[in-house]
């Protein structure tokens, strides 16, 4: 409920951030350069826990 309300708290002091484990943490850093260069390229790039997914497909690291 709190995640799905995070757009109240624009323009406070506080902050709704996800917490993930170290291993997917780690993960997500690697995909973030992916997912950067795929939205440069004019694609619809976006990360789901530990996966990246292009313009609708999951991309298999």
């Amino acid at each position: 409920m709190v995640r799905k309300r995070w757009k109240e708290l624009d323009g406070t002091a506080y902050r709704v951030f996800e917490q993930f484990p170290p291993e997917v943490m780690s993960k997500r850093r690697q995909l973030v350069v992916k997912m950067k260069e795929a939205r440069r390229l004019g694609k619809r790039a976006y990360l789901a826990y530990d996966t990246l997914y292009v313009d609708g497909t999951p991309v298999r690291t």
